[in-house]
């Protein structure tokens, strides 16, 4: 079980960075949206992309949050009891975690139906006529590429909560402290 806990950190590290980046380009298209504004020359699809990358943003940053243990928590009952209770509600609650992350997983695997689709040899057009899913075909209004780019990040979601999830389990379990980054 430390091959996850190394995994959690190193996917915990990655999802730094790539906030950094998101934070980076969501603010770049909000000074290039307010500049195009102002000389009267909208560019519309910086509006779409920025929401989209925000979007993204709020998931890379909740696995990140999970990861640390700085998810939003009611801690009036846990700081009543003693460590002992608490370790084991620490437990309880990522057990619950990991249930969610599993359930978000098989969620994305029937929404994204990746076997029907290989069963219709990739054919889009076929998956959907068969299947009324056009999660694969849906196009943004105004950026014009496929929506499932965006969408992708529910799996990526899926996963790294899993991992996330199944370190803090595992860690609690072990009764291992958490790296000095998480609080």
């Amino acid at each position: 079980m430390g091959f996850i806990v190394k995994t959690s950190d190193w996917i915990a590290r990655v999802e730094a960075v790539v906030l950094k980046i998101l934070v980076a380009a969501v603010l770049l298209l909000m000074i290039l949206n307010v500049t195009s504004r102002a000389i009267n020359w909208s560019l519309y699809w910086v509006d779409e992309l920025a929401i989209n990358l925000m979007v993204i943003f709020a998931f890379v940053g909740s696995s990140l949050m999970f990861a640390q243990r700085r998810n939003f928590a009611v801690t009036l009952l846990s700081d009543a009891v003693s460590e002992a209770t608490r370790r084991w509600m620490s437990i309880a609650v990522q057990c619950v975690n990991l249930g969610f992350a599993l359930f978000l997983a098989y969620a994305c695997w029937v929404w994204f139906d990746p076997a029907t689709l290989a069963m219709h040899g990739f054919d889009l057009e076929l998956f959907f006529e068969n299947t009324f899913n056009s999660v694969y075909q849906e196009v943004t209004n105004t950026i014009g590429v496929r929506r499932l780019w965006f969408f992708l990040i529910m799996p990526l979601f899926a996963l790294t909560l899993t991992v996330h999830s199944a370190a803090c389990l595992w860690r609690d379990l072990a009764d291992k402290p958490e790296k000095s980054g998480a609080p």
